[in-house]
């Protein structure tokens, strides 16, 4: 799917089923980028303005597809295994 404008927001609600569109927050200032939606659609968004969540850049007969920051989850460092003390 392509995208030029942002069709609407989900924030006035929508009647139809919403597919997040994951989007990292440094992405959403581009202006050119390539994603996947969540039921694994392929959509081009090429905007000249900055993207919010909820936009919705795309529709079919049943779905909108809305921008959804995603945030990834941070990678703890290795634990250190702990060592049993041994008292004399």
């Amino acid at each position: 799917m392509f995208c030029n404008r942002i069709l609407g927001t989900t924030h006035h609600g929508t009647y139809k089923k919403v597919v997040d569109v994951p989007l990292l927050r440094e992405e959403l200032t581009a202006r050119s980028v390539r994603c996947i939606a969540r039921d694994g659609v392929e959509i081009e968004i090429e905007l000249y303005e900055d993207l919010q969540e909820g936009d919705i850049v795309a529709e079919t007969e049943q779905n909108v597809y809305a921008i959804k920051v995603f945030v990834p989850k941070k990678q703890h460092e290795a634990e250190v295994p702990r060592m049993n003390k041994s008292y004399l």
